[in-house]
């Protein structure tokens, strides 16, 4: 059987159809999965070998291009940041913290720091104050309004002598620059962090 023994060299065997009764005895047309390449052979007789050859060469160039399109994944020039690594953690260590989606109804500088920003972020029906030293890169006003992610059973704190009941979540790069954490799609406050 052709197409089973197709199959056997790890070809996709749903694309490839053998026609009986073609001028020169049978026709087998491989379809390769990008659905553009299409290959018929018509030898009379079609014998096993001229089949493997065929199907050898067709896995062959299947093979190139699933490492090309990889290859083209992984060589990105977007930056990365390498960090040190801490020690490995059990998952019973990790279920303790509680993080939750949290919405800022209001915001405000701390008067004696040039680094914090106090914020009222709703999350759920309660509303936690939360201190962050993130003045540098967002204005009180741009963060009303921001859904972030909140570790939310942070033992409070006073920061600059104002308490912070949790925290914001945000991103570092390598030359220090933050970034809030934010949901991918819409999320209401309160919303579980997985």
């Amino acid at each position: 059987d052709i197409v089973k023994h197709l199959g056997s060299y790890g070809l996709d065997t749903s694309h490839v159809h053998v026609t009986k009764g073609a001028p020169s005895g049978l026709a087998i047309c491989f379809v390769l999965a990008d659905g553009e390449s299409a290959i018929v052979i018509h030898p009379c007789p079609v014998t096993l070998p001229m089949i493997q050859e065929k199907a050898e060469e067709i896995r062959r160039k299947q093979i190139a291009e699933a490492e090309k399109e990889a290859g083209e994944a992984t060589e990105s020039d977007a930056p990365v940041v390498d960090m040190e690594k801490k020690p490995e953690i059990a998952f019973d260590d990790f279920a303790k913290l509680q993080f939750q989606v949290g919405e800022i109804i209001a915001c405000e500088e701390v008067k004696k720091s040039k680094k914090l920003l106090c914020s009222q972020v709703r999350i759920g029906s309660e509303v936690k104050q939360i201190v962050s030293g993130i003045k540098k890169y967002y204005s009180a006003e741009e963060m009303v309004g921001k859904k972030v992610m909140v570790l939310v059973n942070l033992k409070p704190a006073k920061l600059a002598g104002v308490l912070s009941e949790g925290m914001l979540l945000c991103a570092e790069d390598a030359d220090g620059n933050l970034a809030l954490m934010t949901p991918e799609k819409e999320m209401p406050a309160g919303a579980e962090i997985c």
